[in-house]
């Protein structure tokens, strides 16, 4: 093994194998990290919504919950198979950015009320009476949810260019 100055990144080849080995389980433990907080953000949006319209909703047990979490992804894909033509069509198109990034909004948010619309349709055991109320709540927590994450960064980078 070749000897390394400390300014060097080690290469994968360059570690032994307890090291590998370690850098495995790690990165397995951050992307099971990473997977237990998207679970968990989903359940509590799931629960939120549930929650709210409780008088809606109707669940045979329990495991219906763990369905609509599971369901979130296949639902959400099929329902953005739907959104991406439209909105590679608006990309092509020759208006403003800001009328681009208004329908993208839109494109958004239109994608997430399918994707609820589906999991709702699609999850075992849940009835739901009208189930376009659900899916507007859910929408209108995913943007409220978006807004807070860009007010929070747009925090951080004024933050980080007053400090430099």
């Amino acid at each position: 093994m070749e000897t390394q100055r400390p300014d060097d990144e080690p290469t994968w080849a360059s570690l032994s194998t307890p090291e590998k080995v370690s850098a495995a389980l790690a990165m397995t433990a951050l992307g099971l990290g990473v997977l237990a907080a998207v679970v968990t953000v989903t359940l509590a949006g799931i629960l939120v919504v549930a929650f709210f319209s409780s008088n809606l909703i109707e669940a045979d047990s329990a495991s219906s919950v763990g369905w609509a979490v599971v369901l979130c992804l296949p639902c959400g894909l099929l329902a953005s198979a739907f959104g991406t033509p439209v909105r590679l069509a608006l990309r092509l198109t020759a208006i403003s950015d800001r009328t681009k990034r208004g329908a993208d909004t839109a494109i958004s948010a239109a994608t997430t009320f399918l994707g609820a619309l589906l999991v709702e349709s699609f999850t075992p055991g849940l009835h739901v009476e009208h189930p376009w109320l659900p899916a507007l709540l859910a929408t209108l927590l995913a943007a409220l949810a978006n807004l807070v994450i860009n007010h929070i960064e747009r925090r951080k980078g004024r933050r980080s260019s007053d400090a430099s």
